[in-house]
């Protein structure tokens, strides 16, 4: 049963190292991020592009984007033996030989009872969700009923759609080893030679990963990206507000975004 959950957790780590892909043209440095809503749509842009560098400019001031990369350099010199030990593993079964057919015999034999247990912890699911996010300090109180729909639609979703086929598991299971090799990475002590920059091309192959893991199920996150459309844009001094629309899994949503400005650059106000 352990063997069997970790799949699962390795496939969401490769999810999580990323959340998307997408169309390249248009260059995030091109863009004018001197509006708090031009700023957004960098944000947005680099999404689409994978490209984790330019998020990071975008979303973060000068001083907090330089403590980041410095930061980086630290932490890179010293994970810790758990975390090389487990990372290790995980890109071990990923990319060994025959990987995509083991992977799927450790997960056969537990999809029949997932299917099972699945209506009845969605259901579950919809109350626990809502009373997380509602009892969530780090989300704003004007955001939650958004993130509860949001959250609402995806069970909605899964509950709709027979995520947990065996096709669709190998399809996911063959996205997640196709990301793996693309990294090209066996240990964390790989990340000691790399620079700042490699590490963020990594990312971003990591991020084209998990757009490929979520299109297997029928989510597509470049719909969701190329769907976000900001209205009422009110700027106050260094504050601003908008409306941020967007359309997830065939619904529309629309929250208040609020940007900040800090060192001359506008950023989401946390």
């Amino acid at each position: 049963m352990k063997k069997q959950s970790q799949i699962f957790i390795l496939i969401l780590a490769v999810m999580l190292l990323s959340a998307c892909g997408g169309d390249e043209s248009k260059s995030v440095a091109k863009m004018d991020t001197s509006s708090p809503d031009g700023t957004m749509m960098a944000l947005v842009q680099s999404l689409k592009n994978n490209d984790i560098k330019s998020l990071m400019q975008a979303s973060m001031s000068k001083e907090e984007y330089t403590k980041a990369v410095s930061e980086f350099d630290k932490a890179k010199m010293s994970p810790s033996e758990s975390d090389k030990a487990q990372f290790a593993q995980m890109m071990g079964m990923l990319t060994a030989d025959g990987a995509e057919d083991q992977l799927m015999a450790m997960v056969t034999p537990q999809l029949e009872q997932a299917r099972t247990q699945l209506p009845m912890l969605l259901m579950m699911g919809k109350g626990m969700a809502s009373q997380a996010i509602q009892s969530n300090t780090d989300i704003p109180a004007e955001q939650k009923d958004t993130v509860t729909k949001v959250a609402n639609a995806f069970m909605d979703f899964v509950s709709e759609n027979d995520i947990l086929s065996e096709e669709v598991t190998r399809k996911a299971i063959s996205a997640a080893v196709a990301t793996a090799k693309s990294l090209d990475m066996q240990s964390l002590d790989d990340l000691q030679n790399m620079s700042f920059d490699d590490a963020m091309n990594k990312a971003g192959l990591a991020m084209a990963g998990a757009k490929n893991i979520m299109g297997v199920y029928g989510i597509s996150l470049d719909d969701l990206l190329g769907s976000i459309n900001v209205s009422d844009v009110n700027t106050s001094g260094d504050n601003a507000t908008m409306q941020m629309a967007y359309k997830f899994l065939g619904e529309s949503f629309s929250q208040e975004v609020k940007m900040v400005k800090k060192d001359g650059k506008w950023v989401a106000d946390k």
